[in-house]
């Protein structure tokens, strides 16, 4: 007749288990200690991946929104500047109205001309020395590229681009020179002075409608943002309620684990005192 003990096999279950319950008490209090259900690869290798794309995708959104904003910032201030120079033309087109009229003598003329080139060198001070972040506005060569051209990365992947382009606006660009002291440069001086206008105007459209599209494109993209960072903790936050029971059922399984496994060992420590005996 034969008989076995396993007070060895039963301490190691024993220890087995214990470590078992140990680990998921571990890894519920990280849980809850850093509000993730993703704190490692092992835990859901598919969910944290796609969670750091999202986590990508809501700083990028953030980005653009304040690239946006810093263009829209930009715009304002060419704006203002070319506000500036549509007041001395409007002043310019007035004077030299009132140039022509058959009243004016020589010398009214001559007076007349030495505030119109101050109004000019008042708009080529404006298109000169407006700049944002070091860059001139309004002199063409803005912009990277150096030809005006501003591009904005208004979204939050490759090509997410909004462009304008701001002309020159300096005085030999815009309308060249005007001369109302004589009969031939009142003849053309008014011309002159309208087509410079509505190319002022075009402008000052482009920046409106420019500044226009890039706040519709921040709230768009701020919604978006929220939507995705929400799409994230759905993934990546843990439910506190439901992971706070969790732990309390992996503590008390845990204490259990330890209480058997000291009677498992203590089985064995008595088991072998008696045979000692």
């Amino acid at each position: 007749m034969s008989f076995s003990i396993n007070a060895n096999s039963s301490a190691s279950t024993a220890n087995l288990h214990s470590s078992s319950k140990s680990q998921g008490l571990s890894n519920s209090l990280g849980m809850l200690s850093s509000g993730s259900k993703l704190n490692n690869a092992a835990q859901d290798a598919a969910g944290l991946s796609i969670a750091n794309q999202l986590s990508a995708q809501v700083a990028g959104l953030g980005m653009a929104i304040q690239n946006s904003n810093e263009s829209i910032g930009m715009i304002q201030i060419a704006d203002g500047a070319m506000s500036g120079i549509q007041d001395n033309m409007d002043r310019i087109r007035v004077l030299t109205l009132q140039a022509s009229n058959g009243t004016m003598n020589a010398d009214d003329k001559l007076i007349i001309q030495k505030e119109i080139d101050g109004l000019l060198e008042s708009i080529d001070d404006i298109a000169s020395q407006t700049s944002y972040n070091g860059m001139k506005l309004l002199d063409g060569t803005g912009g990277s590229a150096g030809d005006g051209t501003f591009v904005t990365h208004s979204g939050a992947d490759s090509g997410e681009t909004q462009s304008m382009n701001i002309g020159d606006t300096r005085v030999a660009s815009l309308l060249g020179s005007i001369d109302v002291t004589s009969d031939s440069g009142l003849a053309s001086a008014l011309d002159t002075i309208d087509t410079a206008m509505t190319s002022i105007n075009e402008t000052r459209a482009e920046l409106g409608a420019s500044q226009n599209q890039l706040m519709s494109n921040v709230r768009n993209i701020s919604v978006t943002q929220v939507n995705v960072a929400s799409a994230e903790s759905q993934i990546r936050d843990i439910d506190f309620a439901a992971e706070s029971v969790n732990f309390s059922q992996q503590n008390i399984m845990s204490q259990i684990s330890v209480f058997a496994q000291s009677q498992a060992n203590a089985n064995t420590s008595n088991i072998a005192r008696l045979f000692g005996a």
